[in-house]
């Protein structure tokens, strides 16, 4: 998918001259989150999102201000639909550009990757003490019955 444009605002993959407008943003996401992904992980998940084939891709947003958000998205063979689905690993927009639809932009964008990719499915995970978060989900999808477990904690 090239790019998709709202007005002012420009949606496309991520390329190796983003990496600081990518890294900008993921440190502001993971602020939000309350954690640090050690600087080695993000720089081999540069790496990948902007090597074709990877399974890895970001979508970044831009306007005039800047880059605003982001989609990191992975695609993965899935044996219940003979085809790739995608998982929508992080999608954060920045505090000041909020409210505008920006989220709802680049969900759309990860719909529209999706469909270009032939994948039958787009699935995420939200926090399940953010009301807010979810009631966005809710609008832009539909939640499923499923919970999530991990192996053990993240390291970090």
């Amino acid at each position: 998918i090239g790019s998709a444009v709202a007005g002012a605002l420009t949606i496309r993959r991520a390329a190796a001259g983003d990496e600081q407008a990518w890294s900008g943003l993921w440190t502001a996401w993971q602020s939000h989150m309350g954690g640090r992904v050690p600087e080695d992980v993000s720089a081999s998940a540069w790496t990948q999102i902007i090597t074709p084939g990877s399974g890895l891709f970001a979508l970044l947003a831009f306007s005039d201000e800047g880059a605003l958000g982001f989609a990191n998205v992975s695609a993965t063979p899935f044996a219940w639909t003979a085809g790739p689905i995608l998982f929508l690993q992080d999608l954060y927009v920045a505090p000041e550009a909020r409210g505008r639809g920006l989220g709802r932009s680049l969900l759309q964008a990860v719909y529209d990757e999706a469909d270009a990719l032939g994948a039958a499915q787009v699935f995420w995970m939200v926090d399940e003490l953010d009301s807010d978060l979810q009631a966005f989900y809710a609008r832009q999808g539909i939640r499923t019955p499923y919970l999530r477990y991990m192996r053990r904690p993240w390291s970090w």
